[in-house]
């Protein structure tokens, strides 16, 4: 470790890096974001995948356990459900994710020198910071999602794009320094900036559905008009709507 490193931890050890009100307000917009978007988003997956399932249900016989009942409802709402709104929860929630995830380590490797294979990568004398790969998997993951016609593959590439951006803004405090100030006062930055992502992201996707509701039609609305009309279909037939003839 240079010189220089230990003495910026040494002042963040003696200075313990309070947080300020900012962070705190930040952290606690971010969290009731994400808790209202992922609500948002499971029982709308959650719906569209009650309408395939319980067509399919013929007979009690038919009935699966409740996990498993619950696993393929939502395998199949999440099936129907539009590709844009997946892809873009899909980055939110490998973002949200990847970021608690590098914290731990960071603060593990900082505390304990790391677990097991994970440490401090070092090349030579060069300390390899997480915003380089980072930097790398959110330029690959968009850059095949720009080259490749149609959306089908957006969703999947959303993962490892929220997880590199993830990993490029929790040291975003170092790269506008240009100084390893991780875990100085001013590294506190980097973590503002994290939570001010999360609570801008669930807006977005929020925005985005509320859009997109709006449109006349879609992959959604035409699979809720044909549960509507099977209903129709079933009722004049003198059966019971969702549970076939």
């Amino acid at each position: 470790m240079s010189p220089r490193k230990a003495k910026r931890l040494k002042a963040a050890e003696a200075a313990r890096t309070k947080s300020s009100g900012r962070t705190h307000v930040l952290g606690i917009l971010a969290g009731g974001a994400v808790i209202t978007v992922f609500g948002a988003e499971l029982t709308r997956v959650w719906r569209l995948g009650t309408l395939p399932r319980s067509r399919q249900i013929t007979s009690e016989d038919d009935r699966r356990s409740r996990p498993v009942e619950a696993v393929m409802t939502l395998r199949e709402g999440y099936a129907v459900s539009r590709t844009r709104e997946n892809a873009l929860f899909n980055m939110l929630a490998s973002f949200t994710v990847a970021f608690g995830i590098t914290r731990a380590i960071t603060w593990t490797i900082r505390e304990k020198g790391g677990f097991g294979p994970i440490k401090d990568v070092v090349v030579g004398d060069t300390h390899i910071h997480h915003f380089l790969p980072g930097g790398i998997l959110a330029l690959a993951a968009g850059g095949v999602a720009i080259g490749t016609k149609g959306e089908h593959l957006d969703k999947y590439l959303a993962f490892p794009f929220g997880v590199g951006v993830a990993l490029v803004l929790d040291e975003s405090a170092l790269l506008l320094e240009l100084d390893d100030v991780y875990w100085t006062e001013e590294g506190v930055l980097s973590i503002q900036i994290a939570f001010a992502a999360i609570a801008l992201l669930s807006a977005l996707a929020y925005l985005i559905r509320m859009i997109r509701h709006s449109e006349a039609q879609d992959t959604e609305s035409d699979w809720e008009l044909a549960a509507k009309a099977w209903d129709d279909l079933q009722m004049s037939s003198g059966g019971v709507p969702g549970i076939g003839l």
